[in-house]
């Protein structure tokens, strides 16, 4: 695994690195950053968040956030956006993050369109999603997997996932516990997905830190 240090950009302090938390990779919160002191020789994973890519009257430290998004994806600057992270990396190109029709909510079989081995782990196997924003991927993007919606793309050293492979039942739990996450899912079978993730805490561990791994080396 390279020994280069790897941050991660908290964008909601309800959206830690999950699952991946053993990973020796250091977090710094977005709201707090000069992004001019970023070097391009670390490592970057861009966290998600309650917010749209789009709001940053109301959370200004995203802008200059996809300012420098937008610079060292096109530097190549080794980058992993989850979640809204993929929409901020969208947002900050030729794409677009916007709000969708339906909420993507609980597991879903990926439709891998292009292989891509520091993936495998997610072939044939079911993925926990949660959002109401998606994206048009930006010109140069590369789709690798799609719901109904883009799931993985890539661009240039830059991969971006709009599932959450890093979930787990405490994490869900905190993002549950809100007004709004209790009302945009009234229709849907939230225990049920619960009992699922229970069900699969232990593996989707192991596929996350697998894929780390070979993100890591790649």
């Amino acid at each position: 695994m390279s020994n280069k240090e790897t941050i991660a950009i908290v964008n909601d302090p309800d959206v830690s690195l999950g699952s991946l938390e053993d990973n020796k990779i250091k977090t710094l919160n977005a709201w707090e950053l000069n992004w001019e002191d970023m070097s391009s020789s670390s490592d970057y994973i861009i966290l998600g968040g309650h917010m749209g890519a789009y709001d940053t009257d109301k959370y200004e430290y995203l802008l200059p956030q996809k300012d420098w998004l937008s610079r060292s994806v096109k530097n190549g600057t080794k980058i992993l956006g989850i979640c809204l992270g993929s929409q901020l990396v969208a947002d900050s190109l030729d794409g677009k993050a916007y709000l969708s029709d339906q909420i993507e909510f609980g597991f879903k079989d990926l439709n891998f369109v292009r292989n891509d081995e520091i993936f495998s782990d997610f072939l044939g196997t079911e993925v926990f999603t949660w959002h109401r924003d998606t994206f048009d991927i930006p010109s140069k993007g590369e789709l690798i997997a799609e719901t109904n919606f883009p799931q993985i793309y890539k661009i240039n050293k830059t991969y971006c996932i709009q599932f959450h492979p890093e979930v787990t039942v405490e994490l869900f739990d905190k993002w549950y516990d809100s007004k709004v996450s209790k009302k945009e899912l009234r229709n849907y079978d939230v225990q049920n997905t619960r009992n699922k993730l229970i069900k699969n805490e232990n593996l989707l561990s192991k596929k996350v830190n697998n894929f780390y791994k070979k993100w890591k080396e790649s």
